[in-house]
């Protein structure tokens, strides 16, 4: 006994509905600048890991200029990377 099936007929294809929470794409100067800003910040936060952790487990004669230049450059791409990630919006 054969079965027989029945042929579908196409369907016309659906328009894509309109994206209505759809963000604009960001200009290159912006996405250039918020990479920038994240590294800013990794860069502070190794800095700040590496400069403990290189107190804690190496015989550093001179700790306090250690701590000294590790904190200033800490802050200083700390300070940058939080400026470069400015959220407010321009009106």
């Amino acid at each position: 006994m054969t079965v027989r099936r029945e042929k579908s007929k196409p369907q016309k294809p659906q328009p894509n509905p309109p994206l209505e929470a759809a963000e604009e794409p960001k200009p290159i100067v912006n996405q250039r600048k918020e990479k920038l800003a994240n590294f800013l910040i990794d860069v502070a936060k190794y800095v700040f890991t590496g400069v403990i952790i290189t107190s804690l487990f190496n015989d550093v004669t001179d700790k306090t200029m250690l701590y000294v230049v590790g904190m200033f450059i800490v802050l200083i791409a700390l300070w940058i990377g939080l400026l470069l990630t400015n959220k407010r919006k321009e009106k």
